[in-house]
């Protein structure tokens, strides 16, 4: 799927929410850990431990894709965000044996 010109690559559901002009990806997590590989010599991931859920916040006006990590399923419940800057080709959230991993190419 794909979302102002980036690909989603997820075999995870994803429920999309309009919010006028702008789209939230919300991505149940069941628990699991979640792995945010970075492209960077000096840091190799961040781990996020027992999140439930992943929301992706994605805007055309804006040059940055917001990603909340939540402890439950709702937006109060976010225990660490960050923003990757645009432009983006992908955003890949892959469910392995034991954890999650999330990228931004």
């Amino acid at each position: 799927m794909k979302y102002f010109g980036i690909d989603i690559a997820t075999h995870l559901e994803i429920r999309p929410i309009e919010r006028g002009e702008d789209t939230d990806l919300f991505v149940p997590t069941l628990g699991y850990p979640i792995h945010l590989t970075l492209e960077n010599k000096d840091f190799s991931r961040i781990q996020f431990p027992s999140a439930k859920a992943l929301l992706l916040r994605l805007s055309p006006a804006v040059r940055t894709v917001t990603c909340h990590v939540l402890r439950d399923v709702d937006l109060f419940s976010s225990f660490a965000n960050f923003e990757v800057d645009k432009p983006l080709k992908s955003i890949i959230i892959h469910q392995y044996e034991g954890y999650i991993e999330l990228s931004f190419k």
